[in-house]
């Protein structure tokens, strides 16, 4: 396994931090569980459970992802102002200048990190007390962060969509402009229609079928569709027979993956808009189904497969460098470049 491509992973202190990310993804996933299944005992009643009670596995998460945002937007920013100091003696005017410029965008892409972890906690405190009752709020009104976070979030992309139009407008790739915007702003479209219209039916502006609401869900699943489909498309015209070959199995793969993930997903969506709607009664137990094969079956990798995996490997490598036999000492070339069994033959025959 040492001598692989992938032997790099197997270092002893790369291993354990793997170890280390892997015991973190798998104490997620078992949080998220812990979460649907609080939700599921307290929506269909089996338990008197306050709502903030109920969120005890988001507030853990949350502190986690808080403690390190604010670790990487600090310690970072230490580290990188010593480095500064140091290289600084031997930089030009002109190049300060140009670092003082790209640190001012860093702080303020860590800032925006922070802005908007902030915006998601507020987000669901605004849930959490929305449902207590404690206020009697309006949807609109309770989904005002994410509507901040969208606006925030559209800023950035408008930066970033003029940057990339420029560089393709300077090398001369204008017919690329239109893919390239659209490729930067259907999915938020898309997302800000979706929590547009779960806002204004939970205040029941709008009176239609949960399935409706969900529209743009399968707006993004058809999307991909498409996309696979074209992908293949492309691969099977081309003319170099290995490339096609290896595009057509890469996609075909993803179509598999996509297939096995539209089910489990938009199974979870038609029975929640069923459950929303009041057509017939779907416990949440049977709704969460996909969610909790997903999630289930991620933990089993990061907390079984995976660890197990690296473990194997290793005990394999020490046991390829214990198993190396010795040359036998009759068998050994001496200084002289002659073996010992040849120096003791002549030794008998004289």
């Amino acid at each position: 396994m040492m001598d692989t491509v992938v032997s790099p992973l197997f270092n002893p202190e790369i291993e354990s931090m793997l170890c280390s990310l892997l015991m973190s993804i798998s104490l997620l996933f078992c949080l998220v569980i812990i979460f649907l299944v609080f939700l599921t005992v307290k929506i269909d009643e089996f338990v008197t459970w306050s709502w903030t009670v109920v969120w005890i596995p988001a507030w853990i998460v949350n502190i986690a992802v808080f403690y390190s945002t604010l670790k990487y937007v600090v310690l970072r920013e230490e580290e990188e102002k010593e480095q500064d100091n140091e290289e600084e003696k031997d930089d030009l005017d002109e190049t300060n200048r140009l670092k003082q410029h790209n640190q001012q965008l860093k702080k303020i892409k860590k800032l925006i990190i922070l802005f908007n972890f902030l915006l998601c906690l507020l987000f669901q405190i605004f849930i959490v007390i929305r449902l207590e009752e404690k206020v009697m709020w309006s949807a609109c009104i309770v989904f005002i962060p994410y509507f901040v976070f969208e606006a925030t979030h559209f800023f950035s992309t408008c930066l970033k969509t003029l940057v990339g139009c420029l560089a393709l407008t300077s090398v001369g790739e204008t017919t690329r402009i239109p893919r390239f915007v659209f490729s930067q702003y259907w999915l938020n479209a898309l997302r800000f229609c979706l929590f547009l219209l779960i806002s204004l039916r939970i205040d029941q502006i709008i009176q239609c079928s949960w399935g409706i609401v969900f529209i743009p869900v399968y707006l993004v699943g058809l999307k991909w569709a498409i996309e696979l489909a074209y992908r293949y498309t492309v691969y099977s015209k081309m003319s170099q027979p290995d490339i096609a070959h290896q595009g057509k199995v890469t996609v075909l793969v993803g179509a598999f993956v996509f297939v096995i993930v539209g089910i489990l997903f938009y199974a979870l969506v038609g029975l929640l808009a069923r459950r929303l709607d009041g057509i017939f009664y779907v416990e949440m137990s049977y709704v969460f189904i996909p969610l909790f094969i997903v999630f289930s079956m991620l933990l089993c990798c990061s907390g079984c497969c995976l660890p197990c995996l690296l473990r194997v490997s290793a005990v394999s490598d020490l046991e390829e460098h214990e198993t190396q036999h010795l040359v036998d000492a009759n068998r050994r070339i001496t200084a002289s470049g002659e073996s010992d069994v040849n120096i003791s033959g002549t030794t008998a025959a004289s």
